[in-house]
Order: structure tokens, then C-alpha cells, then sequence
């Protein structure tokens, strides 16, 4: 291979590198790494960044992510496998190299680490001493989930991705023959023969960052009625011409085609198992008879003929028919007759191009109003969220209250704030619950009360702007003060320095919310409170699970307030 390629993915990095504001090369190759192959899935910032393992004791594994029925599943969110239905879990794990070449040796390792792990007929009673928590834990949720699939129709794949700067057409056959060795021990371990290793070098990673970030899909219709102003279609599409539309090139189901809010409700089982009944058992009729149908936002229209061309169709209703007809014609058993039986039926699609957010907002809402949709999907649409965003951009701050919006129009990922990242640091800042945003983080917008208390309307914009500054600049003086610790450290502490910096000034979460409108933190005040609270850290053991601990919490909680009592004293006598 030319060194072009090779030179090419280096400017790449040198420009990640710049954005994430870091002048290690390896971290920002990782993060171009872990971004581009997991570009099926669409994952949020928030959650490629949950599924960094990189660190001392990360066994060669850089990222681990499970899937779980097209949706990233996480540890505080347990209860999102369905105890019912078909499942799909598809386990990757990354192993990325800045480096010019692949080796043997790193796959050796992972050998090593899925033997130790990866084990579903052992029970892990304690954490290993030689792998980092963080790991241990990803490696028990993709236990956990395949284990899930044991009695009921599911589909099971595993898939490790070794990337480098090295070319593809040049491995070392040592480096093949542990790749295989690597690939046994998955599937005996995973209990499944759907498991590949994957190498990828410059010329593949080019080409996964010169993907357009625009898409356009081609939908093939039977029939169509559109508006005078050709802004909405109502169609009524083959199934065929539908699974086409959803389909990737492998075949596999184009996850990012549904809309963040509402996609990770796919799989739930009592409307899917309707939906599969219908599809197996229809004798009589028309399948759009039985069925509401799909609904479709596109930022561009263009009829041609039986075809109209979608730029950036996002599916924001009929997801579970879709995931599920989907899911139906690929299924390898079921017959060739009934499926091509099944692929002329017709399934009603309602397409819209809306003029504006505020629009695309309330057809959301609107068309997902009758679907049993917890709020947390929906939270982003909410007033204050447009308002946030409006707040921030002066300070060119990008509120993502959407998944991927700014990312997806390519704003630099420093200047990114996710709604997660918001409501983990207001929880921190004014709820004083640090081990909650730290161990909780897709479970804060689904209590009411607690959504209320953190994104209430009555709020000063200013606050959510100065909350948010506090924590980046947290964020940016750890690597500073502690350059020898990894990022789950950082990852660990930084919100237990935000509430001890705000229990230290605010005596209760009212207060706290409105002291946050004048409060600007200064760098000397930072460096204090990490000073104190990293040192109460590593007393603690300094693990991910103090991290998450409410007793650590109240400790950092009560320091704060003790030093603020000193202060106050100190005042008075001064």
C-alpha cells in the first residue's frame, strides 16, 4: 500500500487530536477508531465515550460496546432487556493502534483477557485483580445479555475490530494465525459461530471518514398522494421496497434511520409479538389493514416516477413495525414463499418535510402521543431544551438535545454539549448527587421530580451556561494536575468535584440553582476542590464502584460543608 493513505488518516488524527484539545495522538486515534466503526449503530458522544475501556488494566480491549436489539445497553439499564421476544445482542470490542503495523502480540493479550471473562458457564463473585472494573463490567453486561437469548428465538454475534495505521493487504501470517486462535475461543466462549475478526488499517479508515454525512435513500412506492406544496406523501409501499429502503449494503438494519428520541424503544415485546403474528398467520386482507403504519421526517423531497429520493429520512413513528417486518424478512427461518408472499403486502407510510425544529418537534410528539413512549424519549422536545440550546450558542456551545444533531453537521466535539452530560452535571451542581450522575447517567430524566428539579423552566439560562462551563474546565484540569491517571479517573471524580464545590457555597439545591446564575468558578478554585476530593478518592480505594457510592458521596458532601463552615468562621473573625 502507498504511504498516502497512512499520511492521510495522520492529518486526520492531528485534527481530532486538536479538537478533543489533547497532544496525545494515540487517544485521538482511538476516538476516530471507536466513531467510524461504530458508525451503524449512531451512537452519541455519551455513549462511545461509555464504552472506552482503554486504561492500565484494560486486557488490549480499547472499547466494548453490547447491543441490544439495535439500542446500547448499559448498566444502569438492566431492565431493558425484554424478558420476552426475539433478541438480537451483537457484542464488539475494539482494539485500535496508532502504530504503523498489526501485531500478534495485543491479540494475544484479548485471548488472554476473553478467557478470564468471557466465560458464560462461570459465576464472577468478585472483580479480577489484573482488569480495570470498568471492563469487568462491560464484559458481565455482554454475559448477561447472551445469556438472556437462552430458550427464545434470538440472534447472537460478536465482532472484534483490530485498527491501525498498517495496510490490510500486508498482515504477518503470525498475526492471522492468532487472529483464528482468537476467533475459536469467541465462539466457543459466546456460544455462537457468528463471530469475525476484523482488521483495519489507513486505506479502510479513509474511506469510513469519507462517508458523506448527508444521506439520501431511494423509497419505491405502489401508489401516492402528495400536498399542493409537496412538503408531505402519503404512500402505500411494499413490504419488499421497504425492508430495501431500511437496508443496509450488508443487509443489516440502518440504525441510524431512526430518530434518537424515540429508536431505542425498538423490540418491545407485546406490539412486536402482534406484529410477527400478523406477518407469519395473515390469510385474509392486507397487512396495512392491521397495521397504523410508519411516519417519516426528511429534510428533502424529490418524486421521481414510483420513487421518491429522502435526503436525511429519520423514521419517527412505526419503529417496532419496522424493526420487526425488518427482522421478519431476514430471518432465514422462515420460508422463501411466505416472505415473498409477504413482500408484496402493502405497509402505509406518511412522509413529512417540516418547515422548521419547532415543527419536526411536534410531529414527533403528535404521531408518538397514542404509544406507550416513556417521557425521557421525548424530554428533548421539551421548551426548555430550545431554549438551552438558544442560550449556548453565543458562547459556541452546541446543545445537543437531539442525539448526533451538531455532531452529524460536523461541529467539533469539544464544543458538543449532549443533554446527558447537562442533566448529570445539574445533578451534581444542584442536587448534590454526584454518585447518581456518576452511576446512573441514562436513568436521571426518567423520575419526574427529578426532571423537574433539573430542567425547570423557572431557571436562569445563565445557570445551565455556568454549570456546564464549571464542569469542562473540571474536565480540562485533571489531565493537568494528575497526568499520570487514566480517563476513567477523570470520568470518576469530576462530579463529585462539581458538588463539592457547590455544597462548599450553596446550602441546599434551590439555593444552589439560583446561586448558579453568578457563580463563574475560577481555575484556582478548581485545582483546590480536585486537590481535596481526588485525595479522598484514592483514600476510598479510588475504584469506579466508590465513584458510585452514596457513602462517598455524603462524605465529599460533608467535607464541602465543613470547609464552608471554617470559611464563614473565618469571615466573621476576620
Amino acid at each position: 500500500m502507498s504511504n498516502n493513505y497512512k499520511t492521510l488518516i495522520e492529518n486526520v488524527v492531528a485534527m481530532r487530536a486538536k479538537e478533543l484539545g489533547t497532544e496525545k495522538l494515540d487517544v485521538a486515534f482511538m476516538s476516530i477508531a471507536n466513531e467510524y466503526l461504530m458508525l451503524d449503530y449512531d451512537l452519541s458522544i455519551d455513549e462511545l465515550e461509555s464504552g472506552d475501556t482503554d486504561g492500565g488494566l484494560d486486557g488490549q480491549i480499547d472499547a466494548m460496546f453490547v447491543i441490544v436489539n439495535g439500542a446500547l445497553y448499559a448498566g444502569d439499564l438492566g431492565e431493558d432487556i425484554p424478558p420476552k421476544g426475539p433478541l438480537d445482542v451483537q457484542i464488539v470490542i475494539i482494539q485500535s493502534k496508532n502504530s504503523d503495523s498489526f501485531q500478534a502480540n495485543p491479540l494475544t493479550i484479548i485471548r488472554s483477557t476473553v478467557n478470564d471473562l468471557f466465560d458464560l458457564s462461570k459465576t464472577y463473585g468478585e472483580y479480577l485483580p489484573n482488569y480495570d472494573e470498568k471492563l469487568q463490567n462491560t464484559f458481565a453486561l455482554a454475559r448477561q445479555a447472551i445469556l438472556a437469548t437462552a430458550g427464545r428465538a434470538a440472534t447472537v454475534s460478536v465482532r472484534v475490530f483490530y485498527a491501525s495505521k498498517g495496510a490490510t493487504d500486508n498482515i504477518h501470517q503470525n498475526v492471522i494465525d492468532t487472529s483464528q486462535a482468537l476467533q475459536a475461543d469467541l465462539v466457543g466462549k459466546t456460544a455462537t459461530p457468528d463471530v469475525a475478526i476484523n482488521f483495519v488499517g489507513a486505506r479502510e479508515l479513509v474511506d469510513l471518514v469519507r462517508q458523506p454525512k448527508t444521506r439520501q435513500r431511494q423509497l419505491l412506492h405502489h401508489s401516492a398522494l402528495s400536498s399542493d406544496a409537496g412538503d408531505s406523501y402519503l404512500c402505500l409501499v411494499p413490504i419488499d421496497a421497504l425492508v430495501s429502503f431500511l437496508s443496509a449494503e450488508s443487509g443489516s438494519l440502518i440504525r441510524s434511520m431512526f430518530d434518537a428520541n424515540v429508536r431505542d424503544f425498538l423490540g418491545k415485546t407485546e406490539v412486536n409479538e402482534a406484529i410477527r403474528v400478523s406477518l407469519n398467520e395473515l390469510e385474509e386482507g392486507d397487512f396495512w389493514w392491521l397495521n397504523n403504519g410508519i411516519t417519516i421526517v426528511a429534510s428533502a423531497i424529490d418524486p421521481k416516477g414510483k420513487t421518491l429520493a429522502l435526503t436525511e429520512p429519520l423514521l419517527v413513528n412505526g419503529l417496532q413495525t419496522s424493526s420487526v417486518i425488518h427482522a421478519f424478512m431476514t430471518d432465514p427461518t422462515v420460508s422463501a414463499d411466505l416472505k415473498v408472499k409477504r413482500g408484496k403486502q402493502i405497509v402505509l407510510v406518511k412522509i413529512i418535510l417540516p418547515p422548521n425544529e419547532e415543527v419536526r418537534d411536534k410531529v414527533i410528539k403528535a404521531t408518538n402521543s397514542q404509544t406507550n413512549i416513556p417521557k425521557p424519549y421525548l424530554r428533548g422536545m421539551d421548551t426548555v431544551h430550545r431554549n438551552i440550546e438558544d442560550a449556548l450558542k453565543p458562547d459556541d456551545l452546541f446543545y445537543e438535545r437531539r442525539k448526533n444533531q451538531y455532531r452529524n453537521l460536523g461541529k467539533p466535539l469539544n464544543s458538543i454539549v449532549t443533554l446527558s452530560e447537562m442533566a448529570q452535571s445539574l445533578m451534581a451542581a444542584i442536587l448534590f448527587r454526584p454518585a447518581d450522575a456518576r452511576g446512573r447517567p441514562n436513568s436521571l430524566l426518567k423520575s419526574d421530580d427529578d426532571y423537574q428539579m433539573l430542567f425547570s423552566e423557572s431557571y436562569d439560562l445563565v445557570m445551565f451556561k455556568n454549570v456546564i462551563l464549571a464542569k469542562r474546565l473540571i474536565m480540562g484540569r485533571l489531565p493537568v494536575l494528575f497526568p499520570n491517571e487514566q480517563r476513567t479517573f477523570r470520568n470518576d471524580v469530576v462530579f463529585h468535584v462539581l458538588a463539592y464545590m457547590s455544597a462548599a457555597k450553596f446550602k441546599a439545591p434551590g439555593q444552589a440553582a439560583h446561586g448558579w446564575r453568578t457563580n463563574i468558578v475560577t481555575e484556582a478554585e478548581v485545582d483546590a476542590a480536585i486537590t481535596v476530593v481526588a485525595a479522598m478518592f484514592k483514600a476510598a480505594g479510588g475504584t469506579d464502584r466508590v465513584a458510585k457510592n452514596t457513602g462517598f458521596q455524603d462524605l465529599v458532601l460533608l467535607k464541602a460543608r465543613s470547609e464552608s463552615v471554617v470559611a464563614v468562621e473565618a469571615a466573621a473573625q476576620g
